[in-house]
């Protein structure tokens, strides 16, 4: 989980290398993942008995990764990743719905102190405003959290399930999307093509086995408290390599966030 969590802290960077040379967020995403699922699917394991929760994997899955991929292309990376670490919340939201947990005091303090967090960093100008790569953060983070309460529900399905499931969630719901707003294909050179389904894909791979692993093997809140890394990762690569930073509000905002996650992640049901 937490070489899962530091290197999505730093692959925007290749991403964003790959989007400066002609592919477009949706359809970067789609090459990486296509590349992805192309190198896990011998000997597929998928459990047709439970079509219903891989579907519903896929589906959150296919969000959580197109928003985050999205996200990190068209705005402040570290705002992204620290407005993605509102997943802790959204988990013990739905975990108290659809699981049963408990919400004792400390946590619903903790939701409450991030979701001012969440406000105070995207207070703009005297205004509440939320620009695209708000709603694709936030979309992704929402995702991701349903996701992990999908996966804690039911431990029966492997990790390579779940990876499938959750590649072929990205691949059919980027091309729906794409199809939904008629995004022309990527004017890219072929072997920056290749490089994104061979290279880019197996990175993605690996990646998703790390993180996919560790939500399975880890509770929900203490996998959420690790995946804190990337922010640090986030911040670090992009101080390094863009030389930007966040404004004095957006730190105070992220600050405030990241504590009150981190206070619902470590209250453990």
């Amino acid at each position: 989980m937490l070489l899962g969590a530091a290197a999505w802290g730093i692959l925007w960077y290749p991403l964003r290398l790959f989007a400066a040379h002609g592919l477009s967020g949706l359809w970067l995403t789609i090459l990486l993942y296509a590349g992805a699922l192309f190198l896990i699917s011998p000997g597929m394991q998928m459990p047709l008995a439970q079509w219903r929760r891989l579907l519903a994997l896929g589906f959150f899955g296919g969000l959580t990764n197109i928003g985050f991929v999205v996200a990190v292309l068209t705005d402040n990376v570290l705002r992204v990743t620290l407005l993605f670490y509102l997943s802790p919340v959204w988990a013990v939201l739905l975990a108290r719905v659809f699981l049963g947990e408990r919400l004792g005091p400390r946590v619903l303090g903790g939701v409450g102190i991030a979701l001012a967090g969440m406000l105070v960093m995207l207070w703009r100008e005297a205004a509440l405003v939320l620009s695209a790569g708000d709603v694709y953060a936030l979309v992704a983070g929402f995702s991701f959290a349903a996701a992990n309460v999908l996966i804690r529900a039911d431990g029966t399905l492997s990790v390579r399930a779940k990876a499938q499931a959750t590649f072929m969630g990205v691949i059919v719901v980027g091309l729906v999307a794409a199809a939904a707003i008629a995004l022309p294909p990527p004017a890219a050179p072929a072997v920056l093509t290749a490089l994104a389904v061979g290279a880019g894909g197996a990175a993605i791979l690996v990646v998703t086995l790390f993180v996919q692993y560790g939500v399975t093997v880890l509770p929900v809140r203490q996998s959420a408290v690790i995946a804190l890394v990337e922010v640090i990762t986030a911040a670090v690569s992009q101080q390094l390599w863009l030389q930007r930073g966040l404004t004095p509000t957006m730190v105070i905002g992220g600050m405030v966030l990241a504590f009150g996650a981190t206070m619902v992640a470590r209250e453990e049901a």
